[in-house]
């Protein structure tokens, strides 16, 4: 398997090799002991909170190398909002400097589907991207097919640097350097084969160095937009980002390079807290991994990080939060309504599905249960669920916002997040989608007595440490006043104030 991946400077290093074939045989030697909050906005690793191809909307995204003097080899994931299951994954491969840009709408079928005109390399080719559309393989087979097919058309995604790819010329460098035409080769060359070498598995740091890759460093960055044109509306922000560091200060990572293939990942468990990978002589795998299901988030990058559970509760700790507050409108008068994104980037590590059983089965994973375990989590027809904490809502005079018929406590009331990446909305109608982004995978929608105001929604549950959360606000409204031939439509985002103690 993947020996550049892990660096274990650990005791016992040397019986693990012995125990596995596939196994690290060299140690890579990350500087980094722990992962970060960038407070730049560029880093190792990347989450964007949200994409959504539903009811008219496309998402935008631009993926930024701001290292002028690295390439950098990058894992892209889309996971679906219900439960986090991957339905996209590409390679991109950026040179110093440069920018690859995508668009992803839903095409006539109903799916999600990735387009771009970058000329970036990427694995698979763009040709192919173009072509390609997000998969429902790993969504649920006891859903109908309008129902996975909603699936692909929400959730959130993972972004990672693999691997620097350092000037020099030999190996992939020069392929994926922009010639004065602006082009990359993309491809091997008659003295270069460096490209399809990437696509076999390479079990040392020695190995994958000879064709040019090298421990990774900081300066990715992303911003990613949603545009809905038919309701002439938008709203963006920037990926949130980590950064591998010692001592505070961005340092290099463990090359995480795994080629883009469907080859078999037998031993998938060692680089991904996924419990659905988790197979053993008792308990096969849930889900047959592939190469190219790895990277991810959880994928061991830090220097003296054994596993992948260490690896996710080091996120998950950076993001647990005990509270959100934020503001909405719903004032009639301007047609105004607000969605809250809550997007759980390590819920996945902690728990999945197995669709197998013909039911919603949790699968644990019992490394992680300090954020989500059996004792908060509770299985819908179709989604795990998290109860919510304290609930509480002023208007915009001081006076508490709560519906007369007390709607806070009733069944209108937000009283669980269901799904990764969950949607509540203001202001909307019981149609089964929310008001603003239209999201109707995991959303509800709460009526509150104030028409404009601020929220505040408790997340410990069960839990006295919090849930990892990230996400923010989504407003529209119009303008009645404009003039005749003009949109009177605005589209507004803040980011929630997330409290940790």
């Amino acid at each position: 398997m993947k020996s550049n991946v892990i660096a274990l400077a650990i005791a016992g290093v040397a019986s693990m090799c012995a125990m596995n074939a596939h196994a690290i045989q060299e140690l890579s030697g990350a500087e980094a002991v722990t992962l970060q909050l960038s407070e730049s906005g560029a880093g190792h690793m990347l989450l964007v909170p949200y994409f959504s191809t539903q009811n008219g909307n496309a998402t935008l995204l631009s993926l930024i190398n701001m290292d002028e003097t690295n390439g950098k080899a990058v894992k892209v994931r889309f996971r679906g909002a219900l439960n986090g299951d991957s339905v996209y994954d590409l390679q991109v491969f950026l040179a110093p400097g440069d920018t690859w840009t995508a668009n992803v709408s839903q095409n006539a079928a109903g799916l999600s589907y990735l387009t771009t005109a970058d000329n970036s390399c990427t694995k698979p080719a763009a040709a192919i991207v173009n072509a390609t559309p997000f998969s429902m393989a790993r969504l649920n087979p006891n859903d109908t097919a309008l129902e996975r097919a909603n699936g692909t058309r929400e959730g959130y995604i993972e972004i990672i640097n693999m691997a620097d790819i350092p000037p020099q010329p030999t190996g992939v460098f020069p392929l994926i350097t922009h010639a004065a035409d602006g082009k990359a080769t993309c491809a091997d060359t008659a003295s270069n084969s460096s490209w399809t070498a990437l696509d076999v598995d390479m079990r040392s740091e020695t190995a994958i160095a000879s064709y040019g890759l090298a421990r990774p460093s900081t300066g990715l960055a992303a911003n990613w937009s949603i545009f809905n044109v038919p309701k002439a509306l938008s709203w963006g922000g920037n990926a949130l980002a980590f950064d591998a560091t010692s001592v505070d200060i961005p340092v290099r990572g463990n090359v995480a390079y795994f080629p883009q293939s469907d080859t078999p990942a037998p031993k998938a468990a060692l680089y991904s807290a996924d419990p659905l990978f988790a197979g053993n002589t008792a308990q096969p795998s849930i889900v047959a991994a592939s190469m190219r299901d790895l990277p991810d988030m959880s994928t061991p990058y830090l220097n003296g990080v054994v596993n992948p559970y260490e690896q996710a509760k080091i996120i998950a700790d950076a993001l647990s939060v005990k509270s959100v507050a934020n503001e909405f409108w719903t004032d009639k008068t301007i047609e105004a309504s607000t969605d809250w994104l809550f997007t759980a980037p390590t819920k996945r590590f902690s728990v999945g599905v197995d669709y197998k059983s013909g039911a919603t089965a949790a699968v644990f994973n019992s490394s992680l249960s300090r954020n989500f375990n059996a004792s908060n989590i509770v299985a819908t027809d179709r989604a795990l669920c998290v109860a919510t904490g304290k609930l509480s809502v002023r208007d915009r005079e001081t006076l508490d916002g709560s519906a007369a018929d007390e709607d806070l406590t009733s069944t209108n009331s937000p009283n669980s997040f269901c799904g990764a990446t969950s949607v509540l909305g203001f202001g909307g109608e019981a149609d089964g989608m929310s008001p603003v982004l239209s999201a109707n995978v995991a959303n509800q929608n709460i009526k509150v007595a104030a028409q404009n105001g601020w929220f505040k929604m408790g997340t410990l549950a069960k839990n006295s440490v919090g849930i990892p959360f990230i996400g923010l606000a989504f407003a529209q409204a119009y303008n009645p006043q404009v003039s005749a031939g003009t949109s009177g439509n605005f589209g507004v985002t803040w980011q929630h104030r997330m409290f940790r103690r």
